[in-house]
């Protein structure tokens, strides 16, 4: 239907005699037909499809490649051990059956047969499978590998370092624990005056398997709580203290550690590392039976 703009329009813009007879048809329907609605602005749309593309890629690189892992947004790598309490804190919560964790560490001996010395290390895996789940039995594993060394002194033969009948390599808990739930023995140990010795104090529940994250990330305030223990870049140290810690500053987790106990008992001269290891974690659904 035509209205008053069609008509003035009509005037302004008349069928000039000339024109063909079927452009004024066209422009006849032209002014009958009812305008169309205006389509949204496609710039709009699609800046909220790339907006919608880019959020989902998001998702997907944060989400882990196992499906059944819970999605974690990333964190700064600590630079203290405050820090690193606090990713232990944020870490995800565990959506498999059991927690792995693998010690491998190297224990130094000496030898003395008169005059003659010498001093080597071998070599130990620990394996620790450790139910999520209450009332499951705990697998732990200890093995000699076959590692061997030298230290200091003479040179010794392979058949004369090797652990002692039955032994199978040192302990480095103060828990022992046949099922779940686990509670870690030396945190009932109060933490004392002395930053050196505190680290000696904390070494057992630094490095069982039993300490929670919750339990760990408070004993790492702790022992931050003492300006003469230092974080190097994941390294804790304390001056005077025969132990050393290596932290992953992207988790949390301690990943290595260091002894230096030398005596006058076993001759190993000063500064000599008397027991090292590094630490491995993982989430599994498989252990030993």
């Amino acid at each position: 239907m035509r209205d008053l703009l069609d008509d003035d329009l009509a005037e302004l813009y008349s069928v000039r005699p000339a024109d063909d007879v079927r452009l004024a048809r066209i422009r006849e329907q032209l002014f009958a037909e009812t305008p169309r609605r205006r389509s949204r602005n496609w710039v709009g749309i699609a800046a909220a499809a790339v907006a919608v593309v880019m959020i989902t890629g998001l998702v997907v690189l944060l989400r882990p490649a196992h499906r059944d892992a819970p999605a974690t947004m990333p964190h700064a790598p600590a630079t203290s051990l405050t820090e690193a309490a606090a990713l232990l804190e944020l870490a995800p919560k565990p959506t498999t059956k059991y927690r792995h964790i693998r010690y491998l560490v190297w224990q130094t001996y000496a030898i003395a047969n008169g005059a003659k010395f010498s001093a080597g290390a071998l070599e130990f895996e620990i394996d620790v499978w450790l139910p999520v789940a209450p009332d499951e039995m705990v697998v732990i594993r200890r093995n000699f590998t076959g590692g061997r060394r030298q230290i200091a002194g003479e040179q010794w033969s392979v058949g004369d370092l090797k652990p002692a009948d039955g032994y199978r390599g040192p302990t480095l808990w103060g828990s022992f624990c046949a099922a779940t739930p686990c509670k870690e023995d030396s945190l009932k140990l109060p933490l004392g005056t002395i930053p050196a010795k505190n680290l000696e104090i904390a070494s057992a529940a630094m490095l069982s398997p039993y300490t929670t994250n919750e339990e760990k990330a408070g004993l790492y305030r702790k022992l931050a709580e003492s300006p003469e223990i230092r974080w190097d870049n994941g390294t804790v140290t304390a001056d005077g203290s025969p132990y050393q810690f290596t932290i992953d500053p992207a988790t949390g987790e301690v990943t290595g550690f260091e002894e230096r106990r030398p005596t006058q008992e076993n001759r190993l001269p000063s500064g000599v590392v008397t027991m090292s290891g590094t630490v491995t974690y993982e989430w599994t659904d498989q252990r030993p039976s």
